[in-house]
């Protein structure tokens, strides 16, 4: 029994290692443009370090933090006063860059990157803060969500309601996927209602680390090899005498 109880003492001492951000530019800290930009295929290029947004139809824009209220946007609305809604006030969580995309299904915005040395068979987890708008020159009530995908598998945050002019978040995910081989997309497609205001997510702080069990798991499994350790010793002195 003394040597299960020291067992438990030393695993309540150990603590996992930090787990290693598998994303390139998860803040969107890293870019070439110096301002707020649309960004994409055909639509001012691929500015924004480590990500693809996506062409065709599809809005993305990019915001430098602090700046989206004071500096215009390129893009095709025209709004010389700024992106979002004055209720949009909260810049990202720290106040630093991100990223918007349109959720009106005309336009859904959509932003992927491809995820390299992961292990197949093993669990990811994916973390990442958002929130929902529309824009300053738009009035009516939207709802808006992501869908986030990891290779062939699609998860989805809750549709959010916002009252006209209104904005809400920002809001902490988390997410767990199965890797299915070395190498996976990650992708976040913007998924709103109505059409024509239109329903905006903004995205910041996104992290895909390998799933480690909680500190509780490491005490049960470390529990566990201990009494199976002490049941072998008392066997082994069973046999003995």
């Amino acid at each position: 029994m003394k040597y299960l109880v020291a067992l438990l003492v030393a695993a309540s001492a150990v603590a996992p290692a930090a787990a290693v951000n598998l994303v390139t530019n998860g803040g969107f800290e890293a870019s070439s443009y110096t301002s707020n930009t649309q960004f994409g295929a055909g639509f001012g290029g691929q500015g924004v370090t480590g990500w693809t947004g996506a062409g065709g139809n599809q809005l993305q824009f990019y915001f430098v933090g602090g700046t989206q209220t004071t500096t215009n946007a390129v893009n095709q609305f025209g709004d010389p006063q700024g992106y979002f809604r004055p209720n949009f006030s909260t810049l990202s969580p720290n106040g630093g860059n991100f990223v918007a995309l349109d959720g009106d299904s005309d336009y859904r915005g959509q932003i992927s990157q491809t995820l390299n040395g992961l292990t197949a068979g093993k669990k990811y987890d994916v973390t990442f803060s958002w929130a929902a708008s529309q824009l300053r020159n738009r009035t009516g009530a939207t709802t808006e969500q992501l869908l986030v995908g990891f290779g062939s598998a699609t998860q989805a945050t809750e549709v959010v309601a916002v009252p006209s002019e209104g904005f809400r978040g920002w809001f902490n995910e988390k997410f767990s996927f199965t890797a299915g081989g070395a190498s996976q997309v990650l992708s976040f497609l913007s998924v709103g209602t109505p059409n024509g205001l239109p329903p905006i997510a903004a995205l910041h702080g996104v992290s895909v680390v390998a799933g480690v069990p909680e500190p509780s798991a490491w005490l049960l499994m470390i529990a566990g090899f201990g009494l199976v350790g002490f049941s072998a010793r008392r066997r082994a002195r069973g046999v003995a005498a």
